[in-house]
């Protein structure tokens, strides 16, 4: 807004005070609705809903998984230590803390998807991947075909490995590949009915895919902006689906998982306040006690 129409929310300093601090902190809902009054004009919104109006019903759901005892024990100790040291050594606007704090953020999701993700030794299971498996037997056994998304390409490799040793074809897109390998994969998917699966990095996949072949799409793990999450599910919501779409989040319980999905939903209801639409950058010691606690 400062860039299209310099002066229309005032200087930074303004903006913080008189807008971001009483709307994220206090959900004050004077500001809310004087925020609104001021973007309205600059702003034009037209959802999927406003202009597909035929498409067929989207179901959302989340699956809770529980952690195995091995995988819990892991995580508990990840967790006391990340928590112990950066609390012990908090600081603000220092680069490699920050880092520290994204890396033990990102070693925690990981365990929560599977310790073998971080731990090559582990032999333990995974609650999630087996629940996951289970609904994937389902859902091929029925004739449907699924999306999986991930944000971790090693998460997607052990799915991988498991369809690869079962002899069920499937399709896969991540980052490192071309143009050219990237349409073959979604041709393969799209045309092929013997391939009930594809599995996706959410970075790669989550826009500019028309995937309307599937009819389920699976969330492995939860990204810290929803609208990813939300960009993924429309690779098959979207116009040209001619099916009922049934998009499922799988979310390990008493895990960091369960507070970004909290954080999801408050961004989600804020940015649905302000301009009726639908990772933190900056961690406070109150974050870092939610985000660790």
């Amino acid at each position: 807004m400062q860039f299209i129409n310099p002066e229309t929310l005032g200087s930074f300093k303004f903006f913080k005070q008189h807008y971001q601090i009483p709307i994220e902190k206090q959900e004050d809902e004077v500001q809310k609705e004087e925020l609104r009054r001021i973007i309205q004009p600059f702003l034009l919104r037209r959802t999927k809903e406003e202009v597909a109006k035929d498409l067929p019903e989207l179901t959302t759901q989340v699956f809770y998984s529980e952690m195995s005892s091995a995988q819990q024990k892991i995580y508990e100790r990840e967790k006391s230590a990340a928590r112990n040291y950066l609390l012990e050594n908090f600081q603000t606007g220092n680069g490699t803390y920050h880092l520290k704090v994204l890396q033990s953020l990102t070693k925690l999701r990981q365990i929560a998807n599977h310790p073998v993700l971080c731990e090559e030794e582990y032999e333990g299971e995974s609650a999630k991947f087996i629940d996951v498996l289970e609904q994937l037997n389902r859902i091929q056994k029925s004739g449907h075909k699924a999306l999986i998304f991930s944000s971790f390409t090693k998460h997607l490799a052990l799915f991988q490995e498991h369809f690869q040793a079962e002899k069920i074809n499937y399709s896969l897109l991540q980052g490192d590949q071309n143009q050219k390998q990237r349409q073959q994969a979604v041709k393969s998917f799209q045309e092929t009915a013997d391939v009930p699966f594809f599995l996706i990095s959410l970075k790669a996949g989550g826009t500019g895919l028309n995937l309307t072949a599937a009819d389920y799409v699976f969330i492995l793990d939860p990204w810290w902006n929803p609208q990813a999450e939300q960009q993924a599910i429309a690779r098959a919501h979207r116009i040209g689906q001619d099916k009922r779409v049934f998009a499922t989040k799988f979310i390990t319980k008493a895990t960091i998982e369960e507070k970004i999905l909290s954080l999801q939903k408050r961004k989600s209801r804020l940015a649905e306040d302000i301009i009726a639409s639908g990772g933190p950058k900056h961690f406070s010691r109150a974050d870092l006690n939610y985000l660790f606690g």
